[in-house]
């Protein structure tokens, strides 16, 4: 009998925390223009990707990726938030725009990334811009990842 009262306090312990581990909510931007998890930025144009995140989250972390198709890689991408995903204001690292705030893409053939967080979330929707300049194809996709309260 102690040994099936050990085992099932065992496993109870187990499982709380493997729910603790599981704190953690993961979601895609899409296109705004296309619905898909992947965009291409096409010369000196303009692309987003937006999500819905959980209102209810401490902390939200965000990372953009961008990788050079052909051409001459340049350009900017940048995070924006909103709570009615109509009107956008720029999500920022410390209550004032950064370099951290932004990622200016290089003509490298490697993937480019940058990671954002905003704590406490601020906002329900959020947006990465991708602006293009020059002559390229560059692919991106964005992720974010809520720690629920």
């Amino acid at each position: 009998m102690k040994k099936f009262i050990f085992l099932s306090l065992l496993a109870f312990a187990t499982m709380q925390v493997s729910y603790a581990q599981l704190s953690k909510a993961v979601a895609d931007f899409k296109s705004e223009t296309t619905g898909k998890l992947l965009d291409t930025v096409v010369n000196a144009t303009t692309k987003f990707q937006q999500v819905k995140v959980s209102k209810s989250a401490s902390a939200v972390y965000f990372q953009a990726t961008a990788t050079k198709i052909s051409g001459t890689t340049a350009g900017i991408v940048r995070l924006f938030g909103s709570n009615d995903g109509i009107a956008w204001k720029r999500v920022t690292a410390t209550g004032t725009l950064s370099a951290a705030d932004s990622l200016n893409l290089a003509n490298v053939a490697t993937p480019q990334t940058i990671f954002f967080k905003d704590a406490p979330s601020q906002y329900l929707f959020y947006r990465v811009s991708v602006a293009g300049s020059g002559t390229a194809s560059t692919q991106f996709r964005s992720v974010a990842v809520a720690d629920q309260k």
